[in-house]
């Protein structure tokens, strides 16, 4: 193989320094992980990526693309920005954001009013209650995957998987329809330890992975007595190394591609836009204020990077798998959700971001309104709900309904699609818009050209 990123930042580090993760919860450190069981622990980038680089190698490749930096925007986009709050492991909507109290299957929790009239969450989430003059819900997400791993996939891309070809992720997608704002950061940026490659777009459009908000861009800072002198000279010596391997070998466009890497990476290195990634220049009252966990840092760190110019951060916040002690974990991944979540509202508010970023908060499925044996809930994808707020979202709206236990949908259904087709509208990209694929194969952006964005749920 041609020399590795190790190879060359083996004259880079990152600077280490003093975090709070000390303080945190053992919550706060599992809850970054998309995932929280076997099942879906196997969904790897290599298993999503057909493709010779990896998902942060291929970020970076994006930066040296000009035709990408000057999309032409439209008229009719509300957002310039998404994030993405991602409750991996499939979150109850009955125990958050649709309570049934009351009822056989509704649990322990009691309803709470929210700033809204007629708009009841769940009690868990006292601080989001107050923030509902900007967020809207939607009640009635349906489909009928109830596997973690294709579910996942299908809310990430819009399509079923299917063994013979990869789809892109709407964090993909954003970057090649729109380009980049700041062309110094990647596009699309996740933050946790599991992250989305780029599918048949390739991996000029992968996610910029950060795996702790905390140490955020390791890697881009020389190392020890490492100057830019020395830094220059392996360089240097590294490209001989790969173009005396190019000639002896195949695979010539892979090596062009490591090297386009190592020269993106170097420019975001040089440049002031990676203090974005900084949280050390946060005062201490607002971080404490997001959470001291890796949820609520992730969420600092995207509003941050929101500021920076990237188009569409994720931030995963997993452990929503709730087989057994469902009410227990519940509350307790509640209360870090309702934290840092209302703040990343108020925030974005408070700096005049919130009406050119959309906020989607979204699980891949729901869970059984049965309580099984274990004081758990199951995989329930008949009916769950997701949250907006920001990029023309109108507040304090609610769009479809489930019935009166929670097991089924009762009005206004939702597919994937239109919830895709939603952020689109939010950002100004056509939903039946093509990509084409490496074999000539045209890709609709959203599959159904019959699934329209949610139009109710904007101004």
């Amino acid at each position: 193989m041609p020399g590795s990123t190790n190879a060359l930042m083996g004259g880079c580090s990152a600077r280490m320094r003093p975090t709070v993760a000390a303080r945190r919860r053992s919550l706060g450190d599992a809850g970054m992980n998309c995932f929280g069981c076997n099942e879906h622990i196997r969904f790897t980038r290599r298993r999503f990526l057909n493709g010779a680089i990896g998902a942060g190698a291929g970020s970076f490749l994006g930066l040296l693309r000009p035709e990408v930096l000057f999309a032409q925007p439209s008229k009719n986009r509300k957002a310039d920005s998404v994030i993405l709050l991602w409750m991996g492991g499939g979150m109850s909507h009955l125990d958050t954001l649709d309570p049934k109290p009351g009822t056989p299957t509704g649990g322990p929790f009691e309803a709470i009013s929210t700033a809204v009239k007629d708009i009841r969450i769940s009690e868990k989430l006292p601080r989001l209650a107050k923030e509902f003059k900007d967020l809207s819900l939607i009640r009635s997400l349906t489909s009928k995957e109830g596997s973690h791993e294709r579910a996942t996939y299908m809310m990430h891309t819009g399509y079923m998987p299917i063994s013979s070809f990869q789809h892109s992720t709407l964090g993909s997608v954003t970057w090649k329809m729109l380009g980049q704002k700041n062309p110094d950061l990647p596009a699309y940026i996740s933050i946790g330890r599991e992250t989305w490659p780029a599918g048949f777009l390739g991996s000029n459009y992968a996610a910029f992975q950060i795996e702790n908000p905390d140490r955020p861009a390791q890697n881009l800072e020389y190392h020890g007595s490492v100057d830019d002198k020395h830094f220059q000279a392996r360089l240097k010596l590294l490209n001989e190394f790969d173009r005396k391997f190019a000639a002896e070998h195949r695979g010539a466009e892979v090596i062009e591609a490591y090297a386009n890497h190592y020269k993106a990476a170097y420019k975001l290195m040089k440049s002031r836009s990676v203090a974005a990634f900084d949280l050390s220049g946060e005062p201490a009252p607002i971080r404490q204020r997001y959470g001291e966990t890796y949820f609520g840092q992730g969420c600092l760190l995207a509003r941050r990077l929101v500021q920076a110019g990237v188009r569409f951060i994720e931030v995963s916040f997993g452990g929503w798998d709730t087989h057994q002690q469902n009410f227990d974990r519940v509350a307790e991944l509640s209360a870090t959700l309702d934290q840092a979540v209302s703040a990343l509202i108020a925030d974005l508010r408070a700096k005049s971001l919130l009406e050119r970023t959309l906020v989607v908060l979204a699980s891949e499925f729901g869970r059984t309104p049965e309580i099984n044996g274990n004081e758990g809930r199951d995989h329930w994808p008949r009916v769950w709900s997701a949250m907006l707020a920001g990029g023309g979202i109108v507040g304090g709206r609610v769009h479809g309904e489930s019935t009166p236990g929670g097991h089924e949908v009762a009005k206004d259904p939702v597919q994937i699609g239109q919830l895709h087709a939603t952020v689109c509208k939010a950002l100004g990209i056509d939903p039946t818009a093509q990509n084409t694929a490496p074999d000539g194969r045209p890709i609709r952006i959203v599959q159904d050209i019959n699934l329209h964005p949610i139009d109710a749920l904007f101004s």
